[in-house]
């Protein structure tokens, strides 16, 4: 398989949570690494996140979801996910709010790009 990917490292992403071993007595060293100061957030960034977290609370704990279909996610994104502990949230719940966050913050966008039907089905 190939490692060469424009994704960063999963890694570099967890910021080496990874290495953690519980019970071990020292942490593992780490390595060396530029402090870069983290950006404010911003209105719109905070905005995103409220209405994400709103959507999250859409989905209830161990409730069966019939109708969900099934998507391909890629593996480091899967793992950066399954790394977080979102209010007990499954995968798939964060990624549909995530999803359903978009899809509600750039609708009129997406609206741009609706396919045309060009099916002799439709034609009737």
């Amino acid at each position: 398989m190939n490692q060469d990917t424009p994704y960063p490292k999963l890694n570099d992403l967890l910021g080496g949570l990874g290495n953690l071993v519980p019970g071990a007595e020292t942490m593992p060293p780490a390595p060396e690494q530029h402090t870069v100061p983290e950006p404010e957030p911003s209105p719109d960034n905070d905005d995103d996140w409220e209405l994400f977290r709103k959507n999250l609370a859409l989905y209830n704990f161990r409730e069966k979801k019939d109708d969900r279909m099934i998507c391909k996610l890629d593996r480091d994104l899967a793992d950066s996910l399954d790394a977080c502990d979102i209010d007990r949230k499954c995968r798939s719940d964060i990624v549909n709010a995530i999803v359903r966050t978009f899809v509600n913050r750039y609708l009129d966008r997406l609206r741009q790009f609706r396919k045309n039907n060009r099916s002799l089905l439709g034609n009737t």
